[in-house]
């Protein structure tokens, strides 16, 4: 069980986490913070938090698994208006968040773009930003974050054995979820609150820039070298001699 009381003790921000709204079981904390969002009974920094989510989802409708009272899993509703061109940043925001946590506990992650968290060259953890798009405005943003904690190897499926990975994996120790809950929730607000600060360190931790990448685009397959991302967040890679952007890509 997560204990609300232990996550907001360890917080030290002005409003992300204030309210939280916590569920033993349940779909989706991305999918029910549209529900609270929907009827009105949201609050600017709101986190959706579960014990063991059934249904979590990644990019391309990709599942997410979580072992069930082991895994971290939740949403944050962040209801300010925003540019299109600061949300494009907010994934990245994530992302940092969750390697500068990972570091304050002693870890080395990696960035993988848009939304990979990578340990020891696997995949520890992702986030799923969604977002409320009216008038080129963002009226509503929520962040889903998903990170390995204490699974062990045998709580992942065998096709994830090789690719997935989680800190007591990494360590033979468990963690408490809420306190890196509660850390990464910090880092997040500070990096929210620095827009200008987030693609440096981003980049700071990106496990594959100036190398060789594969991805997928419009259904075709393409390799290149990744030079780094833009101002709105987009990859930028050279490609048949050119640095093209691209707002959305799959990297193999």
């Amino acid at each position: 069980m997560i204990f609300k009381n232990l996550i907001q003790a360890n917080l030290r921000t002005e409003y992300l986490g204030k309210d939280i709204e916590y569920y033993q079981i349940i779909d989706s904390t991305n999918k029910e913070a549209k529900s609270i969002i929907n009827n009105n009974e949201a609050t600017h920094g709101m986190m959706v938090i579960t014990d063991n989510q059934k249904n979590g989802k990644g990019r391309l409708n990709n599942g997410w698994f979580m072992g069930a009272g082991k895994g971290l899993a939740m949403s944050i509703i962040y209801l300010k208006t925003l540019s299109i061109n600061k949300a494009t940043l907010i994934p990245l925001a994530s992302g940092l968040a969750i390697a500068k946590a990972l570091e304050n506990r002693g870890f080395k992650p990696k960035l993988k773009w848009p939304n990979d968290i990578i340990l020891n060259n696997k995949k520890i953890g992702g986030i799923l930003c969604e977002s409320d798009i009216k008038n080129n405005i963002i009226n509503s943003f929520i962040i889903g974050i998903g990170l390995n904690i204490n699974e062990t190897i045998n709580d992942f499926p065998k096709e994830l054995h090789d690719k997935a990975t989680s800190l007591f994996i990494e360590t033979d120790n468990s963690f408490q979820r809420e306190l890196i809950c509660a850390i990464i929730t910090t880092f997040l607000e500070r990096s929210i609150q620095n827009f200008d600060s987030i693609m440096d360190g981003w980049l700071s931790f990106c496990a594959h820039l100036d190398k060789k990448v594969t991805f997928h685009y419009k259904n075709k397959e393409y390799s290149g070298i990744f030079k780094g991302i833009n101002s709105k967040g987009h990859a930028q890679i050279e490609t048949d001699g050119r640095v093209l952007q691209f707002p959305s890509v799959y990297l193999r």
